[in-house]
């Protein structure tokens, strides 16, 4: 599990994505999100920003197919 305060969340969720190979497509069609793929699951999934709690981080790792490490 990783620590984080806040502020450092987006930073570290977004860095933890890119190393699982996940990547950013595209503005999202709602403002405040991007869309992203995920070879995890091989299918597009959204990110919103700016992500400021760890329970959300976790929401976006679970869409990704990735295992929930924010706490």
């Amino acid at each position: 599990m990783i620590d984080m305060p806040r502020g450092r969340i987006e930073m570290a969720l977004r860095d933890h994505l890119e190393q699982a190979g996940c990547y950013p497509l595209r503005a999202g069609d709602d403002p405040g999100t991007e869309v992203w793929f995920t070879p995890h699951l091989n299918r597009e999934f959204t990110l919103p920003y700016p992500v400021v709690s760890t329970e959300a981080a976790n929401k976006v790792l679970f869409r990704a197919g990735l295992q929930q490490v924010f706490r």
